[in-house]
Order: C-alpha cells, then structure tokens, then sequence
C-alpha cells in the first residue's frame, strides 16, 4: 500500500514538474479578461482586423461595430488594420488587461483618427436634459467651424421659428468638443426638434445655414427626437442620401436618473 502512495507521489511530481516547463522555461500562470472595442468609421473603409498578439481575433464592421474579446491577462499587443494592410494599422498599442473589462473606443474615416471618446462619467445633465459633443467631419467644412444649436418650432400662423439654445465655438476635426448640456424642448406638441447652423469659425462666415433644416441626431433608433438623459458624440458630415449635412451617432448613452 505504501509503495501504491509512493508511486502515486512520484507521478504527481513528475505531472507538475513538466507542466511548469516549457522549452526551458517557466510557463506563467494567466487569468482571462475581456477586451470591449467600439468602432466607428467612415463609409469607404473596408472590414477592421482585430490581431492580438499577432492572432487575428476578430472583425470590425462599419460604419460602427461592437466586439467583445476574452483574452489573457497582463500586456497585450493590439493591432486593428484593413485586410491587407497590416504594415499601416489603425491602432498598434500594447493594452493592459486586467481581470474585468478593458475599453477601446476609436473613430476612423483615413483622414481623421481618434482614440478614445464616449461618456466617461465626469459631467452629468440636469435631470431631462441631454449632452452632445461634436466633431467635424466633412472635408469641405473649414477645419474650425462653430455651431448653433435651434429649437425649431411653428407658431399660431404656421411659420417655422428657429430659436437659438445652445452655442459651440472651434468644433475641430481632430477631437470632440468638450460636451454642452441641452434642454428639454420648450415648445411642447409645437416643436420640430433640434436643428443647427455653422459659421467659420475664423471669418464668421455662414457656411451651414439653418433654413437647410441640419437635424441634431440623438438616438441610432429613433433620429432627430430629442431623448432626455442622454449622451452623444456626434459626427458632423454631409449625406448624400438627404441631400444635406447632418450629424452621425458616434457614441450614445442613454443615462438612469
């Protein structure tokens, strides 16, 4: 019976002994964690990579796409590319993941590339109000333009009224701008919804005008109503679709309060 144990013992060592060796070396022990990654891209950019640690994981479709990736913890090597491109990523970047979730949002139209974006927590709306940031993205637009924001509505004789509520100054096409809180709409059962104008920001010059009716976007589902308690990052581009600008859902939150 001793001997049974003995030999027992010996297979066991020897079990642990070769499963902590690998070519020599010592095989670290890994947890798993996940990798959230939202895209966003513009409309001629093809299917995205997603290759991590020289292992494509998945696929990013545009204009916009989600992915949910478990992977090791620790560093990891992160590349995202279009097939057949893999020499000019759109993201290379070694990310830390941990046990939980780590996020990766990023915007990409080959001209214009951010890393980061979407609510991160650190302004909240008055309860019923929304916030919106902005980035330009259409190449005939000036690099820096500014915007007003209307509150369009109809009045007793039916005529459209725009009423300016909000104002944004040097709207880039490098980043979003910082977010501005908008209120519930003041005009009830008469309102159209929310609407803007852009101006040069460096002539003043009108180069967006109002009565072309550019929608404000709040919701992917539900299009230009206004959606109270909720956060936007929207791209200002010109569709052909519409015959006119508009603004193109980025990021979106809907918030509990």
């Amino acid at each position: 019976m001793k001997k049974i144990k003995l030999l027992f013992l010996l297979i066991l060592i020897a079990q642990l002994f070769f499963s902590c060796k690998k070519d020599g070396q010592l095989i670290e022990a890994k947890g798993y964690g996940k990798l959230a990654i939202n895209s966003t891209t513009s409309a001629d950019i093809g299917p995205l990579l997603v290759d991590i640690d020289g292992k494509v994981t998945d696929t990013l479709k545009g204009p916009s796409d989600n992915a949910s990736i478990t992977t090791y913890t620790g560093n990891r090597k992160v590349r995202i590319y279009e097939q057949g491109k893999a020499n000019t990523p759109v993201i290379d970047t070694v990310l830390n993941i941990k046990t939980g979730t780590e996020k990766l949002s990023f915007l990409y139209t080959g001209d214009v590339k951010i890393i980061g974006g979407g609510y991160d927590g650190s302004i909240t709306p008055a309860k019923g109000s929304a916030l919106a940031q902005f980035v330009n993205l259409d190449k005939s637009l000036p690099t820096l333009v500014d915007m007003k924001i209307y509150e369009v509505y109809s009045n007793d004789a039916g005529d459209f009224i725009p009423e300016e509520v909000a104002y944004i100054k040097g709207i880039g096409k490098n980043k979003f701008s910082p977010y501005i809180e908008i209120p519930p709409y003041k005009h009830g059962d008469f309102s159209f919804g929310y609407y803007y104008a852009l101006f040069d920001s460096a002539t003043g010059a009108t180069v967006v005008d109002i009565s072309t009716y550019p929608a404000i976007n709040w919701s992917t589902e539900g299009g230009g109503q206004f959606r109270p308690d909720k956060v936007v990052s929207l791209g200002i581009t010109y569709d052909a679709s519409l015959g006119g600008y508009t603004t193109a859902i980025i990021y979106e939150t809907q918030l509990k309060q």
